[in-house]
């Protein structure tokens, strides 16, 4: 009977020893892969966002409108990843997903420069209306360039400047082909110029406009409406600083710019409560340390008489051709001691790292300086010792997807760096550069991009829009009112959706 049994063993006892033993390893297999998975997702940036059930059901509902949107292109076989912005713009505007978004409470606005908010085919019906508005028709040369923009008194308009509204009058194709001028698009992924020294014809276009105040204020009023209709309720400016001037009195002083502004933004208010403004002086990288500290001390001058407007400080221009921060360490040495004198901080809101190459370094100078936020900062990802650094210090990256595509940092916008500092717990914030440059308004488009190439959820979209408010530069008091209207304008997008999206 023994032998029997232990016949039985050895013909089905192994086997099943064995099963126990496979299933304890797969077991063993699973947990790992589990413990790995929330350790990653531990370290994201949106870690700590809990979305109530009518956001998770918003949440499966985007995830569903944008599964069924990737499906319909690929059907259509539509190249969206090896597509431009330009290319695909017409249909970011058919999409359902797009029309949610333009809809969603945005927060804050925190990276864009003056001269780049306006839609440009206002720009050129507003100039039109000034008999004093001229255009340069002839070709380049040094000091003006082909399409320019300017205003002049009768009697002292340079050769080569005809009347915009008489030029528009004989030849109405003008405008279309002027508007072309004003606006940088990358047709194809494929196509390779200069595209910084075309994106700096296209401020150059309109930097003789600006300074007419007249123009000026309608300008940033226009601007101002239109992401305030947009749902953007904070704005924040890389602002060149300019002296205004009309014909009447000749030329202001540099402060009435901000006090302009400030009643632009009086007169938004009476429309849009909520909106706010704050300006960021910027100077350039391609001036010596010499004339920046000329600069900074301008920015000090004028923040001491309007501490409430301006926020900070920035070095503007390409970076790959420009001065390094680096180069600038005496006067980044001389900010306590401007600080002291003038009785007022100034942080800096550098941009850094909006490159591709590993050389250019100056993200290594972020971690070392009173720099809350960081413009672009793509090349971040090359040092993580200093990705490291950023993510302790809880500093913000301002990305702008649209704006790295059509200057040529990332084709494929799946592999924008910023999915990277994402999940690396990089606090981040959605911006959209110069969106009128890039021939488009508001920030719903760049929302768009984020939310289809980088397979964000909502949990990730929230904490994106509140990050706007919360590393804005308002101060606390100013940030507490804006966080109380933004969650308001959050829990109302979310029951209107919900109830919309059956």
């Amino acid at each position: 009977m023994k032998t029997k049994h232990f016949t039985y063993i050895l013909l089905f006892g192994f086997p099943f020893f064995g099963f126990q033993n496979k299933v304890a390893a797969q077991s063993t297999y699973e947990q790992k892969w589990t413990l790995l998975k929330q350790e990653n997702e531990a370290l994201a940036f949106d870690t700590g966002i809990k979305l109530s059930d009518a956001e998770t059901a918003l949440d499966k509902k985007l995830f569903q409108i944008r599964k069924q949107f990737l499906a319909d292109t690929e059907q259509q076989k539509i190249p969206l990843f090896n597509s431009s912005f330009n290319e695909l713009k017409p249909l970011i505007e058919r999409s359902q997903l797009f029309e949610i978004f333009q809809s969603m409470p945005k927060g804050g606005l925190l990276h864009t420069h003056s001269g780049g908010i306006t839609d440009v085919k206002w720009v050129i019906t507003a100039a039109r209306k000034y008999k004093e508005c001229y255009v340069y028709d002839q070709p380049d040369h040094d000091q003006f360039i082909f399409g320019q923009l300017a205003f002049f008194e009768a009697g002292k308009v340079p050769k080569g400047f005809v009347s915009l509204d008489k030029k528009l009058i004989s030849d109405p194709s003008f405008e279309k082909q002027l508007a072309e001028l004003l606006i940088l698009k990358r047709d194809n992924l494929c196509t390779y110029t200069n595209y910084w020294i075309e994106f700096e014809k296209r401020f150059k276009r309109i930097s003789l406009l600006l300074p007419y105040r007249p123009f000026f204020k309608e300008y940033y009023k226009k601007g101002f409406l239109d992401l305030a209709d947009n749902k953007v309720q904070h704005l924040e400016i890389r602002f060149i600083f300019d002296e205004l001037y009309d014909f009447q009195h000749g030329k202001y002083p540099l402060k009435t710019s901000v006090t302009d502004l400030q009643d632009v933004v009086k007169e938004v208010q009476k429309n849009h409560p909520e909106f706010s403004l704050k300006l960021i002086y910027s100077s350039f990288k391609f001036l010596d340390p010499q004339s920046v500290e000329k600069q900074l001390e301008t920015a000090f001058e004028l923040k001491k008489e309007l501490p409430n407007i301006i926020s900070g400080f920035d070095l503007v221009a390409d970076e790959a051709a420009g001065n390094s921060i680096y180069s600038f360490r005496e006067d980044w040495m001389k900010l306590d001691q401007l600080s002291k004198k003038y009785g007022v901080k100034m942080p800096l809101f550098l941009h850094a790292g909006e490159s591709n190459s590993v050389f250019n370094k100056n993200i290594l100078d972020i971690s070392s300086l009173d720099n809350p936020r960081i413009g672009h900062g793509l090349n971040l990802i090359y040092f993580p010792n200093t990705m490291e650094l950023i993510r302790k210090q809880n500093k913000l990256v301002e990305v702008s997807p649209i704006s790295n595509q059509v200057l040529g940092y990332v084709s494929d916008l799946r592999n924008h760096p910023a999915r990277v500092l994402l999940s690396n717990g990089i606090q981040c914030s959605i911006n959209s550069d110069d969106p009128s440059v890039y021939g488009y308004e508001g920030l719903g488009y760049d929302f768009w991009v984020a939310f289809v190439y980088w397979e964000l959820d909502l949990k990730a979209v929230k904490k994106l829009v509140f990050n706007s408010i919360n590393y804005s530069s308002l101060n606390e008091s100013e940030k507490k009112k804006a966080l109380i209207y933004l969650n308001g304008q959050w829990d109302d997008f979310i029951r209107k959706m919900n109830a919309k999206l059956k």
